[in-house]
């Protein structure tokens, strides 16, 4: 029994001793991760940290600017990686922790990139300007708002669904100016209400809901005077342009935000 104890003590401290030999022998070296054939394919990201992870503190990365599409190749995908110089390096094999490890991988390029960008930017500005001529409604161009101009009655529940509907949009629209009024105690700002159509006289009601500005300023009709012009004046005919806010059923007002207004 005394031999076996003996026996294993000693194949402790053997272990010990290998452990501590190993230890001090390999101070200020990295054993390789994976070999360099296995890394091909990869992301180099993931092969970067692999190799951060076992010590090595020299690592450069090369670019190949070589992709076109990224359909076989993708983007970041390790081409070949070598350990002081050598392409072919072995799993687990002991370096210098400060050799150069190289991994050169696939990208895009520069320039490829930009027209990319370009290209984008391009779509995106095409879309935005269609979809601006798209959201300007106007009677030839939306039934809806030729049925809301051409409706009689100031209170209609198609004020309501058109309101709901097209809030935020633009129209453009042929009207008059019914009412005008400062807007509390200011002197440059105003409430503007509106018929569609031609002004005939303070006791014609023309078709379709009264229209307001509501405290609103001559910047606000792109108007650059401060002071309301002519044009903007009881009996004046207009070319109004304006988004769409909602319609208040109790004070049978159809409430719009002015972009501009045009003499007619």
């Amino acid at each position: 029994m005394k031999k076996i104890v003996m026996f294993m003590i000693a194949a402790f401290m053997t272990f010990l001793l290998i452990a501590c030999s190993d230890s001090q022998t390999h101070d200020g070296e990295a054993k390789t991760p994976s070999a360099s054939g296995a890394q091909k394919g990869r992301d180099y990201q993931s092969v970067v940290e692999d190799f951060e992870e076992r010590g090595f503190t020299n690592i450069s990365l090369v670019a190949l600017d070589d992709l076109i599409t990224g359909w076989l190749t993708k983007d970041g995908e390790v081409e070949n990686v070598s350990v002081d110089g050598d392409e072919n390096y072995s799993a687990d094999k002991w370096y210098s922790n400060d050799v150069e490890v190289i991994i050169t991988y696939h990208t895009f390029s520069e320039e490829s990139d930009l027209e990319e960008d370009e290209e984008s930017k391009e779509s995106i500005s095409e879309k935005a300007e269609d979809k601006a001529v798209e959201s300007i409604l106007t009677i030839e161009t939306c039934a809806d708002l030729e049925k809301l101009l051409s409706t009689e009655g100031e209170i209609n529940d198609f004020y309501s669904t058109f309101a709901e509907q097209y809030k935020g949009s633009t129209i453009v629209f042929d009207g008059c100016i019914t009412y005008i009024t400062n807007h509390g105690d200011y002197d440059t700002r105003y409430d503007i209400l509106m018929s569609g159509g031609n002004y005939v006289d303070d006791e014609i009601v023309n078709p379709g809901p009264i229209s307001k500005f509501e405290d609103v300023n001559t910047y606000g009709m792109g108007i650059e005077d401060l002071y309301l012009p002519d044009y903007i004046s009881v009996g004046s005919n207009v070319h109004v342009t304006a988004e769409v806010e909602y319609f208040s059923e109790n004070e049978g007002v159809f409430y719009l935000n002015p972009v501009k207004v045009e003499s007619r």
